[in-house]
C-alpha cells in the first residue's frame, strides 16, 4: 500500500515534536501574557516590540519552531516520491519555518498593524510571501505521482483553507477573531506535514512503485 505510512517512519518523530511545539508555544504564551489573546491577537504577537517578554519568545520559540519545521522537510525529503512540479512543491513549503524567523528577526509592532515601523512594513512583506508561498506549495503536491485523490482532494482544500484564511485574517472587519482565523490555518499547515507521511516511495514497504 504505497500511500499508507509506517509507524518506523524517520520523519514520524520530529512531526510529533513540531506539532507539540507549536501548540506548547501557544500555551505558554497564554501562561506568561495574561492579556494575550489566541482570539483577536496574532501568533506574531506573542514576540511584538514592547510587549510582555518580547524577543525572549523569539530566541526561545519561533525560531527553534523553524528550525524543526526545517528539519521536518529535510528529513522527510529522502522518503518522498515528489519530483517536478511536486518537488517544487515541497520546496515552498519552507516558507513555513521562514515566517517564523521572520516573526523573530522581523518583529511586529504592538497590534500588528497594516503601516508601521520598518520591522512591522517588512515583517508583513514575509507574512504576506509565506502564507501564500506555503499554499501555492501545498497546491502543487496534488501532482506527486500515484497519489490517491483522497490525499490530492486533501491538499487542494488545505491550499484554499491557508490562502483564503490569510485574506481573511487580514481583513479590518474580522480583526476580532482574526487570531483564531490564524490559529485554524496553523492547523492546516501541520496536516499539510503529516499528510508528507501518504508520499512515501512504495519501495518503503517493499513494494513496487508501479
Amino acid at each position: 500500500m504505497e500511500n499508507t505510512p509506517t509507524k518506523s517512519s524517520p520523519v514520524m518523530p520530529q512531526l510529533i515534536i513540531l506539532t507539540l511545539f507549536w501548540v506548547g508555544l501557544q500555551l505558554v504564551a497564554t501562561w506568561v501574557k495574561d492579556d494575550f489573546s489566541h482570539v483577536s491577537q496574532y501568533i506574531s504577537e506573542i514576540n511584538a516590540t514592547g510587549s510582555t517578554a518580547a524577543g525572549a519568545f523569539g530566541w526561545v520559540g519561533f525560531i527553534p519552531l523553524a528550525m524543526v519545521s526545517f528539519g521536518v522537510l529535510l528529513t522527510a525529503r529522502p522518503h518522498l516520491r515528489v519530483k517536478g512540479i511536486s518537488h517544487i512543491g515541497w520546496s515552498l513549503l519552507f516558507f513555513y519555518p521562514v515566517a517564523y524567523l521572520g516573526a523573530a528577526l522581523a518583529p511586529c509592532d504592538l497590534g500588528c498593524p497594516t503601516d508601521g515601523s520598518s520591522s512591522q512594513a517588512l515583517h508583513n512583506v514575509i507574512s504576506m510571501v509565506s502564507y501564500f508561498g506555503f499554499a501555492l506549495g501545498t497546491l502543487l503536491l496534488t501532482f506527486t505521482p500515484k497519489t490517491t485523490w483522497p490525499v490530492r482532494c486533501a491538499f487542494v482544500l488545505l491550499s484554499v483553507i491557508i490562502a483564503l484564511g490569510f485574506v481573511l485574517m487580514i481583513n479590518p472587519e474580522l480583526a476580532e477573531v482574526r487570531g483564531a482565523i490564524q490559529r485554524y490555518i496553523g492547523v492546516a499547515q501541520l496536516v499539510v506535514f503529516w499528510l508528507l507521511l501518504w508520499l512515501k516511495p512504495a519501495e518503503a514497504d517493499g513494494g513496487s512503485n508501479e
